[in-house]
C-alpha cells in the first residue's frame, strides 16, 4: 500500500523536533482525514540551511487565519538536506518516499524549541501562493505545442540548473524566461536560459539576457 504523506514547508518560522510541537500549513486535511495521524515531511529553510523533520502529525481542529494548525504526535528525526536541491519537486510521490526512507545521521537538536504558531504566523503569507498559481496558469497558457525535441531541450535546461545547484549545495541558479511570461514570453527552449538566482531577482519582469 502506498504511503500517504503530509508535506509542510517552513521558511524560518520554527523547526518542529519533538512530540507536542505545533506548526501550521496552508493545506488542510483532506475530507475524512481530519482526525488522522499522517507521516509528515517538514522542510525547514533558513538562508542556506535546509533541514527535514520526519514525524507524524494530526490536525488539532484549530485554524489560524487561513491556515491549519498541526501537532506532532510522534517524532522520528531531523536530518540535514544540505546539498539536496530537489525540494521544489514535492509533488513527486517518488521523492516523498525517497526522503522518508533516506538514511542520514539524525541531528542533535535537544536544545531547539519550536515557537507557538501564534507568535510567528504571517498574516499575508498567502500572497506568494496566489503569485505561484498565476504563474502556473501563465505557463499552461503560454506553452506552445512542442515537438519531442523541444520538450527534451526544455528538460535539458532544467537538468543543467539542477546540476549547478547540486554542485553549489543550495539554490544558486534559476531557469529564466528571457522575455518574461508577464510580458507575453513563451515557455519555449528559445526563450529559456539558466542564470543566477541573484540575477533573476534583479531582472524581475524586465526583458534582458544574461548571455553574452
Amino acid at each position: 500500500m502506498e504511503l500517504k504523506f503530509r508535506v509542510i514547508q517552513s521558511n524560518d518560522r520554527g523547526l518542529i523536533t519533538k512530540q507536542g510541537d505545533r506548526t501550521y500549513a496552508r493545506r488542510g486535511p483532506a475530507k475524512g482525514e481530519e482526525a488522522l495521524e499522517l507521516p509528515t515531511l517538514f522542510i525547514w529553510v533558513s538562508g542556506n540551511d535546509r533541514y527535514l523533520a520526519r514525524c507524524w502529525t494530526q490536525w488539532t481542529g484549530e485554524r489560524l487565519g487561513d491556515d491549519f494548525i498541526y501537532v506532532v504526535t510522534r517524532s522520528r528525526d531531523v536530518i540535514d538536506l544540505q546539498g539536496d536541491t530537489r525540494y521544489h519537486q514535492w509533488c513527486s510521490k517518488q521523492l516523498r518516499s525517497e526522503l522518508w526512507t533516506l538514511e542520514r545521521a539524525a541531528l542533535d537538536l535537544d536544545e531547539v524549541s519550536c515557537p507557538p504558531p501564534e507568535t510567528v504566523h504571517e498574516v499575508d503569507r498567502h500572497k506568494s501562493a496566489i503569485y505561484l498559481h498565476r504563474r502556473k496558469q501563465r505557463l499552461r497558457e503560454q506553452t506552445p505545442e512542442l515537438s519531442n525535441e523541444e520538450e527534451q531541450l526544455i528538460q535539458q535546461i532544467y537538468d543543467q540548473r539542477d546540476r549547478l545547484n547540486q554542485a553549489a549545495g543550495f539554490i544558486q541558479y534559476h531557469v529564466d524566461h528571457i522575455i518574461p511570461l508577464a510580458k507575453g514570453g513563451q515557455h519555449h527552449p528559445r526563450n529559456l536560459q539558466v542564470i543566477s538566482a541573484n540575477e533573476n531577482v534583479r531582472k524581475g519582469a524586465k526583458v534582458w539576457s544574461a548571455i553574452g
